[in-house]
């Protein structure tokens, strides 16, 4: 370990330490610990996708212009080619050259850092998912925000986790805190923000896990408010309102066939990616190239439609693909045809494949928004064709299909069904959103059982746990389960003895005991390992110097659920075993 990390480190423990007696002082428990760094990550992370959203903006102004401006493209459909690609190049630099986490949506390599390197994710991650993600939109990828947004978010939590030295069992918090803020932030959603966060990553519902994480969301949401002077929804539905459209029992049967659609949309897409993806590694170039590769592909499709239709307009299917989904939740909607809508999906799954599958950069919930509206409104159109339902009502067709697509790619109904009220506002299809969601989400799970995050995780060998794994824990006691070596000092004891006890044994932690064996607390082996970057210092210190006190001991008669709890609210690697209380 170099001087600088070690200086690095103390000054993070002592910040850490510095904290919690501020937190002790005013009256709360260690574990509101977690509270206060959560506000802390929430603030960093608003301001970052602020950052994030202006770079956005810039890089699509800069190409393709807005409003009065004029952009690189400005009607020449041969720059259609030219702009993707050359964007493309760039990230393909950038993420060969300073961080490979950046390519792709993103959720995966925050989901691996969480399962199997403790939540540990290297800084410069959140500079280039940002740079990259920034160019891969702006230039006309078609991929979305939620990605970037929360591995920056993630970033910046592993970051702030790392300098304070969080337990390992405390960093997947961290870490979800800045995915929840992230979210909320750059969708002005801080409700769907957390149910992202412990619906996706952490699946655990519990008030400690809970509370940290909402506090990033509102903070996060909060400043993004501040900067942008904006709270209005993503996306306008006034017209639906103005249409004074109300569900109907009768409307069932039509939500459950689009549910079941959606779930089959959903499902060929992931595998479509998966497939794209699979073929751009098959490929034997220079890595750097291949998201180029997929942009220009991209960009000819681009140029193909553009001749065809004879509309010099940027191809809807290019970006974020917003201006096209608030189209489809408009009246306008009524002026297409179902033949059109359906031409839409297609193009814009296939250019979702070339940007995202080639190794661009950027999210898929956008994606799943356009395809969801417009598989939605192309059901509803065909539904108002045959006189079936009101054509007004068109617009409440794409919203549900919306939040069906995004259930089914992301297996994630609670958090789709919250994600469609805030990005929209309009409680009028919360039913029929609610209904499609779970039919979706079932459908997709019944045909693949992975959702779009979860199966690149199960193909290189890791298994992401759910909520139910928990009644396992539950049949099995303490005394079923092996127990490490234990070495007991006391509190006068010098620390040279810890030392000289861990090179006899091959115990890490330490049992603190008086003179009649009463428990009074544990030395951890990290405290010790943190003691002995000041070795000046060893000579001096005693165990009571070290020692944890107001640790909750586990006996043998209790379940392992329990002593998970136990352990997530205490910052140690081990917990003493004592006979029952």
């Amino acid at each position: 370990m170099t001087t600088k990390i070690k200086r690095l480190a103390v000054r993070g423990q002592r910040t850490r330490n510095r904290l919690a007696r501020l937190i002790a002082r005013v009256g709360f428990g260690d574990e509101y610990f977690l509270i206060l760094v959560s506000i802390f990550i929430g603030g960093m992370t608003g301001v970052f996708a602020h950052l994030f959203f202006n770079l956005i903006e810039s890089a699509h102004v800069f190409a393709y212009g807005h409003g009065d401006s004029t952009g690189l493209y400005h009607g020449r459909v041969w720059m259609l080619i030219l702009i993707p690609a050359v964007g493309g190049l760039a990230v393909g630099i950038i993420t060969s050259a300073f961080a490979k986490e950046a390519k792709g949506h993103g959720v995966p390599e925050v989901m691996d850092a969480m399962t199997r390197k403790s939540g540990i994710i290297r800084g410069r991650v959140a500079a280039a998912k940002a740079v990259a993600s920034a160019l891969t939109i702006g230039s006309g990828g078609s991929a979305g925000t939620e990605g970037p947004i929360v591995q920056i978010g993630a970033a910046l939590g592993s970051r702030t986790g790392q300098f304070l030295q969080i337990h390992p069992r405390q960093m997947g918090i961290v870490v979800a805190c800045g995915v929840s803020a992230g979210i909320a932030a750059i969708f002005n959603a801080p409700i769907a923000g957390v149910m992202f966060a412990l619906e996706i990553f952490l699946r655990d519902f519990s008030f400690k896990t809970f509370s940290p994480i909402v506090f990033s969301s509102v903070i996060s949401c909060s400043v993004m408010h501040a900067l942008r002077l904006d709270d209005t929804a993503i996306f306008e539905v006034s017209a639906l309102r103005d249409a004074g459209y109300l569900f109907s029992g009768y409307e069932l049967p039509f939500f459950l066939i689009l549910g079941l659609l959606a779930a089959i949309a959903a499902v060929l897409f992931i595998r479509a990616l998966y497939l794209t993806e699979d073929f751009s590694d098959w490929l034997r170039i220079p890595e750097f190239m291949k998201p180029a590769i997929g942009a220009a592909l991209l960009g000819t499709s681009g140029a193909i439609f553009v001749t065809m239709s004879q509309d010099a307009s940027v191809p809807a299917f290019f970006g974020n693909g917003y201006p096209a989904i608030n189209f489809l939740l408009s009246q306008d909607v009524l002026t297409s045809s179902v033949g059109w809508l359906l031409l839409l999906f297609g193009l814009k799954t296939l250019a979702t494949c070339f940007t995202l599958g080639s190794g661009g950069s950027g999210g898929v919930f956008a994606r799943s928004l356009l395809l969801g509206a417009t598989l939605g409104a192309a059901f509803g159109m065909a539904l108002a064709g045959i006189g079936w339902i009101d054509p007004s009502h068109v617009s409440a067709y794409a919203l549900v299909g919306m939040a069906a697509l995004i259930a089914g790619t992301t297996h994630a109904p609670l958090t789709a069904i919250v994600m469609l009220y805030e990005i929209t506002r309009e409680p009028k299809v919360i039913l029929p959103v609610m209904f499609a969601a779970i039919i979706a989400t079932a459908g997709a799970q019944t045909m693949l059982r992975d959702s779009i995050y979860t199966l690149k995780l199960r193909r290189r060998g890791v298994r992401v746990g759910s909520i139910t794994d928990l009644t396992i824990l539950r049949r099995i006691t303490v005394s079923d389960v092996r127990r490490m070596d234990t070495a007991f000092v006391h509190p006068a004891d010098p620390l040279q003895q810890l030392l000289d006890l861990a090179a006899k044994t091959e115990a890490t932690d330490f049992v603190v005991v008086d003179d009649q064996d009463a428990l009074l607390g544990i030395v951890t082996g990290r405290d010790v390992r943190t003691a002995l970057l000041q070795p000046e210092a060893v000579s001096l210190l005693i165990v009571q110097e070290l020692m944890r006190s107001g640790i909750s001991p586990v006996t043998p008669n209790e379940t392992l659920d329990v002593v998970l709890d136990k352990f997530a609210r205490s910052d140690v690697e081990s917990l003493p075993v004592v006979e029952d209380l």
